[in-house]
């Protein structure tokens, strides 16, 4: 599975000028997405409840992406990254289970400094320190933990999405984290899990 992050800014169309301040993010988004979907049945686990199908599109970030649906954030930056593959979207508390391939999309905290969109947390950055520690040592226990209420103060958009996944992995099997940066103020994190499902309740 491939945890991402969701900034409009990976779309170029919508960066414009900006564009190259998150190739190195975009680069390894891309290269988790292939090496995830390989030749798999794939789902979208997101933050949120989906509301689209494989006719999407974002709007409200200066340009229009995609041609139908409206689609929360989330969900429309991993179809975008998914590049016309099928997927099934997943909400919160949805059976991932099924899927050899899974993407995790969200954000961590969005308040690690005054020009953040979250202006300044002190508790955003041991927050982020947490995650990416439980995200690099393959802890699902960790992040299934992840305080849903803090995650809410900080920003950390992503938070219910790892806390969905993480509850539903018998076993982290190997863990990597490509890229952690945050260049705007908040916490973008492309990381890499294979693992066991938990068996079914």
């Amino acid at each position: 599975m491939a945890f991402l992050p969701t900034p409009p800014l990976l779309i170029p169309e919508i960066a414009a000028g900006a564009a190259h301040d998150l190739d190195d993010v975009r680069v390894a988004a891309r290269a988790a997405v292939d090496w995830a979907c390989a030749g798999s049945n794939v789902a979208a686990g997101l933050p949120e409840p989906p509301v689209g199908d494989e006719t999407w599109s974002l709007a409200g970030f200066g340009v229009r992406i995609g041609h139908g649906k409206r689609v929360g954030l989330a969900e429309g930056m991993a179809r975008w990254l998914l590049a016309g593959r099928p997927a099934e979207m997943v909400g919160p508390g949805g059976s991932l289970g099924a899927y050899d391939a899974v993407l995790v999309m969200g954000d961590a905290s969005s308040s690690r400094t005054d020009k953040a969109p979250g202006h300044t947390n002190p508790a955003a950055i041991p927050f982020d320190d947490a995650v990416l520690a439980a995200l690099r040592h393959g802890d699902a226990r960790a992040l299934a933990e992840t305080d849903l209420e803090l995650a809410t103060q900080v920003g950390a958009a992503g938070a219910p999405a790892w806390v969905s996944l993480a509850e539903q992995v018998a076993q982290v099997q190997s863990a990597s984290v490509d890229v952690a940066t945050a260049p705007f103020g908040v916490l973008y994190v492309v990381a890499r899990w294979t693992v066991r499902w938990a068996d079914p309740a």
